[in-house]
C-alpha cells in the first residue's frame, strides 16, 4: 500500500504540474496530456474501488486506515482535469458555438465528480459543517444552482441575500487560514517526530490528521470554485443562444456534432437526496455492482465498479476524448424532404442575418 501511496502522491503531482504549466489549453499537445491523465486518475480510482476495496458504504472514517485516507481525493484530482478539457477539433475554429457547447459539458462534468467528491467526505463526516449544509440543500441530480450555495432569506421580499452571501464567504476564509495553520502546525509537528526518533517512521496519529486537514482544505477549494464555475455556464450558455447560426459548408455533408449525447448517457436519474432529504453517499460495495451499472451517468458515474476499458469507450462514443479530430460522417438520404427542409430554412434564416448584420456593423464603439 505505502508503494501505492507513492504512486498516487506522484500522479497528483503531475495534475498539478500539468494544470500550472502554463501552456496554451487549446492545443492537440495539452488536451492529449489531459486525456492521459485522466486514464491513469481513472485506472487508480478502479484499483482503489473495485480490486482492493478499499471504501465501502458501510464504514466510518475511524474505519478507514492512514494509509487509505489520501485515496478520497481521487475525485477531486478527476475534477480538476475534466476542468482543463476544451475541444480542440477543426470544426471548433470555424464554429464557436461547438466550442462553447463542449465546455459546457465538460463543466458541468466537473461540477457532477466534485459534486461526488463533496457527498463522499460529508458521509464520512469530513466535510466541515458549511459544506454539509451546502449539500443538503441542493435539490437536483443536475447538479448545483448558484442561489443553492450560499444561504438564502426564507422571504423573496426580505433584502439581506446579498449580506448572507457576504458573510458566508467571509467564514469560509477564515475556516480556511485556520485549516491552513493547522495543516502547517501538522507538518512541523511531522518534521519534530523525525528528529527526534532519528529516522523516518511517522506518528501515525498527526499524520491521519494531517490527511483528514488536506481533504477539508480540497473541499473547500471545491466549493470556492463552484460559483464561478456555474456562472462560466451560464455565461457560455448565453453565447451559444446569441451565436449566429453558422452557414451550412458546401463541399461536405452536415456531420452529427460531438455535444449531442445519447439519452443513456446523459440522463442523471440517480437521486441525490434520500426521502429523509439527506444527500446520499454512491461509494457502493461490490455486491450491489449491477445495480450500480443500471443507473446512468449520476454522482458517481465514473464509479468504482466502471472499467477503464468502460469508460474510455463511452468517453469515445460520445466524442469526448480526443481521436485524431476524425468524426465519421453522417449518411443523409437526399430524398429525405423533411431533411431537405430544415436545410433549406437554415440556408434562408443565414442569409435574413447577413443582410440584417452588415460585415463591419458590429462593435462600431470600439475600434483600433
Amino acid at each position: 500500500m505505502d508503494s501505492g501511496r507513492v504512486e498516487y502522491k506522484a500522479l497528483v503531482r503531475r495534475v498539478e504540474e500539468m494544470e500550472n504549466s502554463g501552456k496554451r489549453q487549446d492545443t492537440e499537445e495539452y488536451q492529449t496530456g489531459v486525456t492521459k491523465l485522466i486514464e491513469e486518475v481513472l485506472r487508480v480510482k478502479q484499483v482503489v474501488y473495485d480490486r482492493l476495496s478499499l471504501f465501502s458504504d458501510n464504514e466510518e472514517i475511524e474505519d478507514v486506515s492512514t494509509s487509505s485516507i489520501p485515496f478520497l481525493s481521487i475525485d477531486y484530482y478527476l475534477g480538476r482535469l475534466v476542468l482543463m478539457k476544451q475541444y480542440v477539433g477543426v470544426e471548433s475554429s470555424e464554429d464557436p458555438v461547438m466550442k462553447y457547447r463542449w465546455k459546457i459539458e465538460f463543466l458541468n462534468k466537473a461540477v457532477q465528480i466534485w459534486m461526488q467528491f463533496l457527498v463522499t467526505l460529508q458521509g464520512y463526516g469530513v466535510s466541515d459543517e458549511f459544506l454539509s449544509k451546502v449539500l443538503d440543500r441542493v435539490e437536483s441530480s443536475q447538479g448545483p444552482l448558484l442561489e443553492e450555495l450560499f444561504p438564502q432569506p426564507s422571504s423573496s421580499e426580505d433584502l439581506t441575500g446579498a449580506q448572507m452571501k457576504r458573510q458566508a464567504k467571509i467564514d469560509i476564509y477564515q475556516q480556511n487560514k485556520l485549516l491552513e495553520q493547522k495543516i502547517g502546525q501538522l507538518k512541523v509537528e511531522m518534521r519534530g517526530h523525525e528528529v527526534e526518533h532519528n529516522d523516518r517512521s511517522v506518528d501515525e496519529e498527526v499524520l491521519r490528521k494531517l490527511y483528514l486537514a488536506q481533504l477539508k482544505q480540497l473541499s473547500f477549494k471545491c466549493f470556492n470554485e463552484l460559483e464561478g464555475i456555474l456562472m462560466e455556464i451560464e455565461l457560455l450558455k448565453n453565447f451559444s443562444k446569441a451565436a449566429p447560426i453558422q452557414e451550412p459548408s458546401k463541399d461536405k455533408e452536415e456531420k452529427l456534432l460531438p455535444f449531442e449525447y445519447t439519452d443513456k448517457l446523459e440522463t442523471l436519474n440517480k437521486p441525490l437526496l434520500s426521502k429523509n432529504g439527506r444527500v446520499l453517499r454512491n461509494f457502493t460495495l461490490l455486491d450491489k455492482k449491477d445495480r450500480l451499472k443500471e443507473s446512468v451517468f449520476g454522482y458517481g458515474q465514473y464509479g468504482p465498479t466502471m472499467s477503464v476499458e468502460e469508460f474510455l469507450e463511452q468517453e469515445f462514443e460520445s466524442g469526448r476524448v480526443l481521436q485524431d479530430n476524425k468524426e465519421p460522417e453522417e449518411v443523409v438520404d437526399e430524398d429525405n424532404h423533411e431533411w431537405q427542409d430544415k436545410e433549406t430554412y437554415k440556408a434562408r434564416e443565414w442569409d435574413a442575418f447577413k443582410e440584417a448584420n452588415l460585415r463591419g456593423s458590429g462593435n462600431t464603439m470600439n475600434r483600433g
